[in-house]
C-alpha cells in the first residue's frame, strides 16, 4: 500500500490526480499483485524456495529504492503518448516491477513455514493477516504523516532499504551472495537525491514543496517579464498548475482573466457584506475582498494551502480560514452571506461531490435575499466535452435559483466559465458590470437536453468532465514540460 500511495502521487504532478489517474494506479496495482501471487505459487514449488523468497525481498526493495529515478525518467517522456495511454503506460512502469514482487512474498512465506497440508489453510490465513494489517497500518502511517512530511523519494528508498536489508543479512549469513548491491543501491541514491535537490536553475528558487495525499504543493520565485521589466513572481502551484501568482515586490498578483472578473463582481458589493469563499489557493479574491472592506469567511481541506497563502502571500489575518471540506462545511453552516464563491480546482479537478443538487439546495439556504453564488469552472460547454458544464447549469436551474454563464475567452480550450447564480434577477442588473452582463452565453445555445441533474445518489461530475480534465492536462504535457525541465523546477521531492 505505501508503494501504491507514493506512485500514485509521483503520477499527480504530470497527470494530475483525477479519478481516471487513480483508477489506473489501482488497476495497475491489483494486477501486479495478481502476477506475484500466481508467480510465487510457481515459485514455491521449487526446493530452494528460502533462498528466493529472501532474494524476492532484497529486489523488491531495490525496485522500491530506484522507483523515484524511474518514475522521473518514465515521465519525461509522457507526452509522446496520448494521455490516456501515457497514464496506463507510466503506472505500470512504475508499479508493475516492485509491486509483482511483493506479491510473490505472501505464497512464498506460506510455503516456507510448514510443509504440512493439514495446517497449510491456518498458515496462510496467518500470512495474509499479517500482510493485511501491515497494509492498512502503512496506509494511514504514509497518507496522513510520512508522505506530507518527509515528501516522496526519502519514503520511497527508505521502505525499500528495510524492505531489503534483513533478507540481505540473512543470505549473507547463508554464505549464498553478498548483500552489498542493496546497500550500493541506496547510497547510490542518496547521492543521486542530494544532487538532484541542489539542481536548481539560478534564476529560481524554490521556497516551498510538499506531497500529500491531495496531491503536490509548491510555491516558486520565478522571473516574468512584463513591460520590459524581468521581475520574480511568486507562484503557487497544485500538481504543477498554476493556481496564483504574486509580485513580493509591489504585492500585486498577477492572475488569470477569472480572478479579475471575479474581483469586478466582488467589488460591486458595499463596505461590511459577507463572503464565502470555498477553496483558498493563494487567497487572491479573500485578499482583494478584505481590501474592499467585506468580511471574508475561507474554507480550505488542504493545510498546506492555508499555510502557503498566509506565509508566502500575505493572507490577511482577518480572513477567518476553515480547514474542512467544503461539502461538510456547507452543510453544517448556519451563516447567511451575501455572495458565495466557488474556486475549487485542485489543478485541473473540481469535487463532484459538492456541485450535486443537494449540495447546491444547501448554498442556496446559505444564501442572503439578493445574494450571489460564483462558481469557477472549465471553459467547455459545447459538444460531449462540455457535458459537464450543462450538467451543473441545468442542476443549479432546477433549485430555482437565476443562473448565468459567463467565458472569459472566446475560444473554449483558453477560457475559464463562470457561473453566476442568484435568488433575484434584479441582481444581475445591479450588481454585475456591463462587460459581464453583455458577455453572458444566451441561454438558447446552451443544449441542456441531454445534460445531467447532478445529485448525491449519480454524482457524475467527474465523468462528465473526463474528456475537459483531459485535455486540459495534455495541453499542460505539450507545452509546459520544457518550462519546468528548463527551469530545473523539481517533479517531486
Amino acid at each position: 500500500m505505501a508503494a501504491e500511495l507514493i506512485s500514485a502521487r509521483m503520477l499527480a504532478p504530470t497527470f494530475g490526480s483525477s479519478i481516471f489517474v487513480w483508477a489506473s494506479v489501482l488497476g495497475v496495482t491489483l494486477g501486479a499483485l495478481a502476477l506475484g501471487y500466481y508467480q510465487g505459487g510457481v515459485f514455491s514449488q521449487f526446493e530452494k524456495r528460502d533462498k528466493i523468497l529472501l532474494s524476492t525481498l532484497i529486489v523488491s526493495g531495490i525496485l522500491l529504492i530506484l522507483m523515484p529515478f524511474t518514475a522521473q525518467w518514465v515521465l519525461n517522456f509522457a507526452h509522446i503518448f496520448p494521455f490516456r495511454q501515457a497514464v496506463i503506460l507510466s503506472a505500470i512502469i512504475i508499479i508493475l516491477p516492485p509491486v509483482t514482487g511483493m506479491g510473490m512474498v505472501s505464497p512464498l512465506m506460506v510455503a516456507s513455514l510448514d510443509h504440512s497440508i493439514e495446517s497449510a489453510g491456518r498458515r496462510a490465513g496467518l500470512v495474509y493477516t499479517v500482510s493485511t494489517t501491515g497494509g492498512i497500518v502503512f496506509t494511514f502511517l504514509f497518507g496522513f504523516y510520512i508522505l506530507p512530511e518527509f515528501g516522496l523519494i526519502l519514503p520511497s528508498m527508505i521502505t525499500g532499504f528495510v524492505l531489503g536489508i534483513v533478507p540481505a543479512v540473512l543470505i549473507f549469513r547463508h554464505g549464498w551472495i553478498k548483500p552489498g548491491i542493496l546497500g550500493a543501491v541506496f547510497i547510490a541514491g542518496l547521492l543521486y537525491h542530494q544532487w538532484q535537490t541542489g539542481l536548481r536553475n539560478e534564476r529560481i528558487e524554490v521556497l516551498y514543496q510538499a506531497e500529500g495525499i491531495l496531491g503536490q504543493v509548491m510555491v516558486a520565485e520565478i522571473p516574468v517579464e512584463r513591460e520590459g521589466l524581468v521581475q520574480k513572481e511568486r507562484t503557487l502551484f497544485v500538481n504543477r498548475i498554476i493556481q496564483t501568482s504574486y509580485n513580493p515586490q509591489n504585492e500585486r498578483f498577477n492572475d488569470f482573466d477569472y480572478i479579475n472578473s471575479i474581483s469586478d463582481v466582488i467589488s460591486e458589493f458595499p463596505k461590511g457584506a459577507r463572503m464565502l469563499a470555498l477553496g483558498l489557493g493563494g487567497g487572491v479574491l479573500a485578499q482583494d475582498a478584505t481590501k474592499k472592506g467585506i468580511s471574508v469567511d475561507a474554507v480550505e481541506l488542504d493545510q498546506r494551502i492555508i499555510d502557503v497563502s498566509q506565509k508566502f502571500f500575505g493572507l490577511d489575518s482577518s480572513v477567518r480560514v476553515f480547514r474542512d471540506d467544503a461539502r461538510h462545511f456547507l452543510n453544517n453552516c448556519t451563516e447567511t452571506y451575501d455572495i458565495i464563491v466557488f474556486d475549487l480546482f485542485r489543478g485541473e479537478e473540481v469535487p463532484a461531490h459538492v456541485f450535486t443538487a443537494e449540495g447546491m439546495a444547501k448554498t442556496k439556504k446559505l444564501l442572503k435575499p439578493g445574494g450571489l453564488v460564483v462558481i469557477n469552472g472549465n471553459g467547455y460547454f459545447r459538444g460531449d466535452i462540455g457535458k459537464g458544464t450543462r450538467s451543473l447549469y441545468k442542476t443549479i436551474r432546477a433549485l430555482g435559483l437565476y443562473v448565468e454563464l459567463y467565458p472569459t475567452d472566446s475560444l473554449e480550450e483558453r477560457s475559464n466559465m463562470i457561473y453566476i447564480a442568484s435568488n433575484s434577477r434584479d441582481t444581475f442588473d445591479e450588481l454585475l458590470p456591463e462587460y459581464i452582463q453583455t458577455g453572458f452565453i444566451q441561454s438558447d445555445s446552451i443544449d441542456i437536453e441531454n445534460a445531467f441533474i447532478l445529485t448525491d445518489r449519480r454524482p457524475v461530475l467527474d465523468r462528465l468532465n473526463e474528456q475537459a480534465t483531459m485535455r486540459w492536462r495534455s495541453v499542460y504535457l505539450a507545452y509546459n514540460r520544457s518550462f519546468y525541465q528548463n527551469l530545473h523546477i523539481p517533479m517531486f521531492n
